[in-house]
């Protein structure tokens, strides 16, 4: 039986399991650098249904035979690349690369809840936020801080970065580290409620990492994946208005090692440090 057209037409349905858009955490809009996706399970050629990217940087993934699987998961990875796999000396480094598990729900679920409410689409739609690379375009005027983090004499990969106002919890940036322990924060407009911004700046920066420190990985495991230690981050359920993972807000789970410095910003100009978390 047709659902949409009499039965003498034919009828071909296609529904959305998962979209993603993803949003520059900079700018709060879509982003502009085009990413790959990629599943974690293909590294162990398990094949998986096709994540279809489209030319407006969209992402979306069709409900058909194992979408979903038992688990009701989805283990992707995004990267700023022009061709997946990853590969380090390939990373354009605009975008810090992230790696995801989304809960989605069942094609039988979806077909009962829209027929209550239209709402159910959006829910099947995820903006996670991406973090400015190295690379990342923007304006000479910026103020901002390029930053290295190391861990015992070593860059500490995909490390967390948050600026507050001194004395506030205000907070005026965030940041990722990428690969190399480095990081690019961009300081926003919270850094004032009015029509001019303090100068100079007092911000308090902070650097998280994991704790204990991730093991060493061997020659083989990074050329299997490079991203083998990217942090996996659990997205919220689909009918949560809210999702401070993605918005990058919460730290993963074992980001509990830090260290915080004051530092005087000046408006236009871009700060470089070194930091070390023991």
């Amino acid at each position: 039986m047709n659902q949409f057209v009499p039965d003498r037409f034919d009828e071909l349905v296609h529904r959305l399991a998962l979209g993603i858009e993803p949003i520059d955490a900079q700018s709060g809009r879509r982003l502009s650098q085009q990413l790959q996706v990629g599943y974690d399970l293909a590294l162990a050629g398990i094949k998986r249904p096709p994540m279809e990217r489209h030319t407006s940087n969209l992402f979306a993934l069709r409900y058909q035979p194992g979408v979903p699987d038992a688990t009701g998961l989805l283990d992707l990875r995004f990267f700023d690349q022009s061709d997946p796999p990853y590969k380090a000396e390939n990373d354009r480094r605009r975008v810090v690369p992230r790696r995801f598990r989304i809960p989605i729900l069942t094609e039988p679920d979806v077909e009962a809840q829209e027929a209550v409410a239209r709402l159910q689409f959006r829910r099947r739609i995820r903006r996670p936020l991406f973090f400015p690379g190295a690379a990342y375009d923007f304006t000479a005027t910026s103020t901002c801080m390029r930053g290295r983090v190391l861990r015992a004499g070593n860059p500490m990969r995909w490390a967390r970065v948050i600026a507050t106002l001194t004395g506030s919890p205000v907070v005026v940036g965030r940041a990722h580290g990428d690969d190399r322990g480095e990081f690019l924060l961009l300081i926003n407009a919270a850094v004032t409620s009015g029509s001019a911004w303090p100068d100079p700046l007092e911000i308090t920066v902070s650097i998280f990492g994991p704790d204990p420190f991730p093991p060493v990985a061997t020659p083989a495991v990074k050329a299997r994946d490079p991203l083998w230690d990217l942090p996996l981050e659990r997205l919220a359920a689909p009918d949560m208005a809210v999702d401070d993972v993605a918005t990058g807000v919460r730290l993963p789970a074992d980001y509990t090692k830090s260290v915080t410095d004051t530092f005087t910003f000046k408006l236009g100009k871009c700060l470089y440090r070194e930091f070390e978390i023991t």
